[in-house]
């Protein structure tokens, strides 16, 4: 693991830090990029990607959040990870290069954390959009305590519609497709998720469909959340959703952990 960077170390936003990955679960190259607040670290926030490697197509996550007001980054370490194949965060099925669930979670936020040095750990936040927000719906319902809450915006097949084809690819079988079925995730792990609200789903950008099946599908298993819908934006990474999707964090945030920030502070 990385040492702890001195402060003087710490870039300034929107500059990042980036750290080189050696992971068992993916190829050579992937790397997470941080970017630090001024103020004592109270969080981490994930950033999810939505191209494999360091693509550029749908905009750049940590560009887009280091133009927004600063009391929405306050206190936030923002992390962005990549990966050797298109992240939809699932483990493939046979593929020991393409374990992008366990890479996230047994090397990137541990990486993450070694590096704030804190004795207390702060919250693990997930933030995403499209196949993002897919990928952080799952990873709250089977890793609920490892990550505190979920904001999406524009979540991808939350509707009945076929998997996409990298996600046909990158899960590598049926069951394993199964597996990760964000619908079948949130009914399998339905108790995690009902003591508390931890999830936002915003939109909407482009899939419509999902976004009403999703808030259909929580509300009708009980499981507290905010769902709202936000100004149009492209589906990009983009301050127009970011905004509003940071927002509702903050708030989900507060709600779940009450004493966090007085613990801080």
């Amino acid at each position: 693991m990385p040492s702890q960077p001195s402060a003087h170390e710490r870039p300034a936003l929107p500059a990042g830090t980036q750290v080189l990955l050696e992971s068992p679960f993916q190829r050579s190259g992937t790397q997470v990029t941080l970017i630090w607040p001024e103020q004592r670290v109270r969080r981490v926030v994930l950033a999810l990607p939505v191209e494999k490697g360091d693509g550029r197509k749908y905009g750049h996550s940590l560009a887009e959040i280091g133009r927004l007001p600063a009391h929405l980054r306050d206190g936030t370490v923002f992390a962005a990870p990549t990966f050797s194949e298109s992240p939809w965060l699932v483990n493939h099925a046979t593929r020991a290069d393409c374990q992008q669930e366990d890479h996230l979670v047994r090397v990137v936020v541990p990486t993450v954390l070694a590096m704030l040095g804190n004795d207390a750990r702060p919250p693990v936040h997930l933030l995403g959009f499209s196949k993002g927000g897919f990928a952080a719906l799952n990873l709250l319902t089977r890793h609920p305590c490892l990550f505190a809450v979920a904001s999406v915006w524009d979540a991808s097949l939350l509707s009945d519609r076929p998997p996409h084809p990298q996600l046909v690819d990158v899960a590598g079988s049926t069951a394993r497709l199964d597996e990760y079925d964000v619908r079948q995730n949130l009914r399998r792990h339905v108790q995690a998720l009902r003591g508390a609200r931890r999830i936002a789903l915003g939109g909407i950008g482009t899939l419509e469909a999902d976004w009403t099946a999703g808030r259909q599908l929580l509300e009708a298993l009980g499981i507290p959340h905010d769902a709202y819908r936000d100004a149009p934006a492209d589906h990009r990474w983009d301050t127009a959703w970011l905004a509003p999707a940071l927002q509702h964090l903050l708030a989900l945030e507060a709600g779940f952990l009450p004493g966090a920030r007085a613990r801080e502070e």
